[in-house]
């Protein structure tokens, strides 16, 4: 019995030793995906590509980098990716609808994807690419849609490289960023902040519910603007939308006309810096819809004809018009003209304002808006004041009806003391080739103390 008992114990104390002294390895990860042979160019894809849905039927396997991620709940059901800009070569995005929730487990952002084109379809949304399954809509119209939970690692084959996607990201005025070649790819605003309207509101709210998301407005000091949309899904969805200015980074994508910017985490956004506040700015919310055009210290003057500006509100933005599509005189010029603006105590001033038309048939110098600057306007007589013209961007014919653009920064710095700034709207309603309307909104003046 005592013998059992020795064996016993020192057989134990052997397994123990042993089990002590023997190492266990961990198993070490490494990546098995295949590389795959990339034999054409998103460029040429690109430019295969239209407004209708058109099926892709070569062995042709292109390469770019995830740049969205549907972790923080803004993206549903779609990759952006794009390529590396070179130096003569810009980045190119595209998007990616899968029928597939979680994508960023299996496609981090800076991960290279082959994707497999065979039998995918492809076409041109609002200008951006997009690469999915066909969808025909209950009218009967072949579109993109979502590649099935089945065959989307099929078609997105992930590789073992993953990059930092600060070697992706392109800094960007927001002037820069409204064009279709920047859609779908990873771009920082700097400088910027959230509208008024924002402010003191959540990043998604009911009130303002736009197909799922809100949309507030980012702006620049030059008064250029982008929509930021916000998915009521979206993680930060309920947190308070930031009141500072700094920078901005996500995926540029586009509806109808609108450019939007839509963040991948609340960690995109870093406005930690101070807000930008404007020493004179004028939004025209106060002022009532389809009259002559009144507001304390401005000036409404006709030069040429009869008709005044007026004000419009229209859904629910107020701003100022000239419109001559209902008169008959073979010329208007009229004049609205600001309160006085003191610069006095200001460096560096910088002016800006937003425009837009509608109903232009022409574009022509004897159809336009022009923006003057006035050192000695007494309030009244405008041909009597010395005006000098100030280059503006305004719209077009080209500019979408009732789209608002920037003027762009205007240089305010050779000027010191009291000054008017006037809006010169010059017309025909009798030639109606020279007919129109021009409108004026957001008037803001930004200067250093």
């Amino acid at each position: 019995m005592k013998n059992i008992f020795l064996n016993s114990f020192f057989g134990i104390s052997l397994f123990i030793i042993t089990s002590c002294s023997t190492e266990v390895e961990m198993p070490k990860l490494v990546c098995t995906q295949p590389d795959f042979v990339v034999n054409k160019t998103v460029e040429k894809v690109y430019e295969l590509s239209n407004n209708t849905a058109k099926q892709y039927l070569y062995d042709d396997i292109i390469e770019a980098y995830v740049v969205s991620s549907d972790e923080g709940g803004n993206f549903f059901k779609t990759i952006s990716l794009q390529t590396i800009a070179a130096a003569k070569t810009p980045a190119i995005g595209f998007s990616v609808p899968i029928d597939a929730s979680n994508t960023y487990i299996d496609y981090r952002v800076g991960n290279k994807v082959y994707v497999k084109l065979k039998n995918q379809f492809t076409d041109l949304y609002y200008g951006g690419l997009r690469i999915g399954s066909l969808y025909v809509s209950n009218a009967g119209d072949p579109t993109i849609g979502r590649i099935s939970q089945n065959d989307y690692k099929n078609v997105l084959n992930a590789s073992c490289t993953i990059i930092d996607e600060n070697t992706l990201v392109e800094s960007l005025s927001v002037e820069e960023a409204l064009k279709d070649n920047k859609l779908n790819t990873l771009i920082e605003l700097n400088n910027v902040e959230f509208t008024e309207a924002a402010l003191g509101r959540h990043y998604f709210e009911e009130s303002n519910n736009v197909g799922g998301s809100t949309n507030w407005n980012l702006r620049d000091k030059t008064g250029n603007q982008i929509i930021f949309r916000t998915s009521s899904y979206a993680k930060f969805a309920d947190h308070f939308v930031p009141e500072g200015s700094g920078k901005v980074r996500g995926i540029l994508t586009k509806f109808g006309t609108d450019y939007q910017l839509m963040v991948r985490y609340e960690s995109d956004i870093d406005m930690n810096g101070k807000r930008n506040v404007p020493f004179f700015a004028e939004d025209f919310q106060s002022v009532k819809n389809n009259v002559n055009f009144v507001l304390p210290g401005w000036s409404n003057i006709v030069e040429k004809a009869t008709k005044l500006w007026k004000s419009v509100v229209y859904s629910g933005n107020g701003y100022a018009e000239f419109n001559t599509t209902s008169t008959t005189a073979a010329e208007n010029i009229a004049w609205l003209v600001s309160p006085k603006i003191n610069l006095a105590g200001y460096k560096n001033a910088v002016f800006s304002f937003r425009s837009a038309q509608h109903d232009l048939k022409m574009d022509s110098p004897l159809n336009t808006l022009e923006i003057y600057v006035s050192t000695n306007f007494d309030g009244s007589n405008v041909t009597k004041a010395k005006w000098t013209k100030l280059e503006a961007k305004v719209p077009s014919l080209a500019t979408p009806t009732r789209e608002f653009i920037s003027s762009g920064g205007i240089d305010l710095s050779a000027y010191s003391g009291n000054i008017h700034i006037a809006f010169k709207y010059i017309g025909s309603g009798k030639d109606k080739t020279l007919n129109g309307a021009f409108m004026v909104d957001d008037i803001k003046i930004f200067g250093e103390k």
